[in-house]
């Protein structure tokens, strides 16, 4: 899917993902920096598209991280494939 200048959400859809990667969020000195390594996409047109992906990704599962965590303490997602 090619996208111009500007991402639209449909560009960060992470559906076509066929390899996890690693998404490592640091701050030092002020700064915030997101590194994102080993991702691949089926649909993925750019280095930028590709990054856009992994981090949509990353806020999903953080995002149901955090439920799963406020409504137990410890909380934890599991996921089991056949």
């Amino acid at each position: 899917m090619e996208h111009g200048m500007i991402l639209k959400a449909e560009h960060c859809n992470y559906d076509d993902l066929t390899k996890f990667g690693k998404v490592e969020i640091t701050y030092d000195a002020g700064q915030i920096s997101v590194r994102i390594e080993g991702f691949e996409f089926e649909q993925a047109c750019s280095c930028r598209q590709n990054g856009a992906k992994a981090i949509a990704w990353a806020r999903d599962v953080l995002i149901r991280q955090l439920a799963a965590d406020m409504l137990a303490p410890g909380g934890n997602i599991v996921c089991s494939v056949d």
